[in-house]
């Protein structure tokens, strides 16, 4: 299960730390403090609703099956019940040569391409999707983008997404968020090199959505000027022209979709 917020008439999915605060919470019939919007909340999971901490906004809660909504992908492997797999695509298969081809745009070639498979942030991302595209009004909200790592990072970012608190380790100059690239080229230079030699990036699914310009020092996505400051961009560029990098700071907005080894 997860819980939303509602926000302006649209339910938002909150990310899995929150998510499991408030299981527990409800669990042991208790109120929790979480953060909504960069803003701290008293949840009552009883009453179905939080209220800031200023008292000044108050929200809806919700707790949704999320098998209602994002049921995994049939071509998935079968994952014998583990929380997260990588498997090994086949080179020379259609799926290893598709990803193959975005590489190609560089000079660089794969080693090896894992596809990743987390039940968890698959069906959240998936959750956050659909929710972007009734508050949207489209469907054009998903990008396909690189994000460059070091070795050590790999499990946490498997395990748990990716991870805005990471923000200002490798520049933050279009916000404080995760980083993804249009060009692979851009990537390899935040992809550290383990002691064999070897290089990491992702592959990642993207929920760029309605983007703007981004700067430093942003916690959020800017207001979109309807006049509800709870209306936001989803998601900052380094230019709104031809972006060559996106910027969110929901962590659920991207999955890791395919880890690709290189030399």
């Amino acid at each position: 299960n997860t819980s939303l917020t509602c926000l302006s008439g649209v339910m938002f999915p909150f990310d899995m730390y929150a998510n499991l605060q408030l299981e527990e919470a409800l669990e042991k019939k208790q109120s929790v403090r979480i953060k909504i919007n960069d803003e701290m909340y008293r949840a009552d999971v009883m009453l179905r609703r939080a209220v800031s901490e200023n008292r000044r906004n108050e929200v809806e809660l919700l707790r949704k099956d999320l098998k209602d909504d994002a049921a995994l992908p049939p071509h998935w492997e079968d994952m014998k019940e583990a929380l997260l797999k990588l498997f090994p695509v086949a080179a020379g298969s259609k799926e290893y040569d598709e990803v193959k081809t975005e590489l190609t745009k560089t000079s660089l070639t794969p080693n090896i391409i894992s596809v990743f498979q987390n039940a968890t942030l698959w069906q959240n991302y998936q959750l956050m999707k659909k929710q972007m595209e009734v508050k949207n009004k489209h469907t054009n909200n998903e990008k396909l983008l690189f994000h460059g790592t070091g070795a050590g990072s790999i499990d946490l970012i498997n395990t748990k997404g990716f991870n805005r608190g990471y923000a200002g380790t490798n520049g933050a100059m279009f916000g404080n968020g995760s980083y993804f690239a249009v060009d692979p080229a851009y990537s390899v230079g935040y992809a550290k090199p383990d002691a064999k030699g070897h290089k990491r990036m992702y592959l990642t699914r993207l929920l760029a959505g309605d983007f703007t310009q981004g700067k430093a020092g942003m916690i959020t996505p800017p207001s979109r000027g309807s006049g509800n400051a709870a209306d936001l961009y989803d998601s900052v560029t380094d230019k709104t022209a031809n972006p060559t990098m996106f910027v969110v700071f929901n962590d659920i907005q991207a999955y890791p979709e395919y880890l690709i080894t290189f030399t």
